[in-house]
């Protein structure tokens, strides 16, 4: 596939999470990937979720559930990946433990033979962020939902955790324009410093990447795995990269 290069970024986010069969990028694969897409005040756009064929066994099944035979028939990573790549084109990547999904998605793509890699300073990570916008505690994605007010849904399921990490967002977004913070600084676990309103330096340095653009239009529904509709308003159940007024559409 020919692609064309270009730099910037559109208006808005993407709350990603990933499903693994481990913890360490270089060594185990991704098995579900989960997508939504945010404006630029939070609100959801649009989702895509897909289980993904690691191409050899599968681990952490007790974490996750996912489970060999349901990933048999689906998709690899790299039949998936220009879709992927055009989800994230031009948006803001958010993740809660950004280090981690990054870690694995910039290793899937150059597994893929794509060129494109998202660095830590172009993301958002919601994790880190709770040490400000959130009152201390537990940094787990399940328990700063809870501190912060969020709906919880199911845990470890790659579209549910990247629903409940777009509301974590959301709400830091909303926070920091009433100026509600808990810390005006902090530190990560690994020692980096963290600051408010973090989402202006991650524009700065995702508008640096260089994207990937297809030539052509790739739309692939993806497989999934069964699973409790979401109950938020906004989403569709049952749709793969659905507007959130439930029409359908491309990304």
């Amino acid at each position: 596939m020919g692609v064309s290069q270009a730099h910037g970024i559109s208006s808005g986010y993407a709350a990603l999470d990933l499903e693994t069969t481990g913890l360490d990028a270089r060594t185990d694969r991704i098995v579900e990937i989960g997508v939504v897409l945010l404006d630029e005040q939070g609100n959801p756009e649009r989702e895509w979720d897909s289980l993904v064929n690691p191409l050899r066994p599968m681990g952490a099944t007790e974490i996750h559930g996912v489970h060999g035979a349901e990933v048999a028939q689906a998709p690899s990573f790299s039949q998936l990946l220009p879709h992927v790549e055009r989800l994230l084109h031009g948006r803001i990547l958010v993740a809660h433990n950004a280090r981690f999904d990054l870690g694995f998605l910039n290793e899937a793509f150059r597994r893929a033979g794509s060129p494109l890699r998202i660095p830590l300073s172009a993301a958002v990570c919601t994790m880190d962020l709770s040490r400000i916008y959130v009152p201390e505690g537990r940094h787990s994605l399940m328990a700063v939902a809870r501190r912060a007010g969020i709906e919880i849904e199911e845990h470890h399921h790659a579209i549910t955790d990247a629903r409940m990490c777009g509301r974590l967002l959301a709400e830091y977004l909303r926070r920091e324009a009433r100026g509600e913070r808990y810390a005006t600084s902090a530190h990560s676990r690994d020692g980096r410093e963290i600051t408010a309103a973090a989402w202006d330096d991650a524009r700065r340095h995702a508008a640096e990447i260089i994207w990937p653009t297809p030539l052509f239009e790739v739309e692939f529904p993806g497989v999934r795995r069964a699973r409790r509709e979401p109950t938020t308003p906004g989403f569709t159940p049952g749709s793969h990269a659905a507007p959130a007024n439930g029409s359908g559409g491309a990304a």
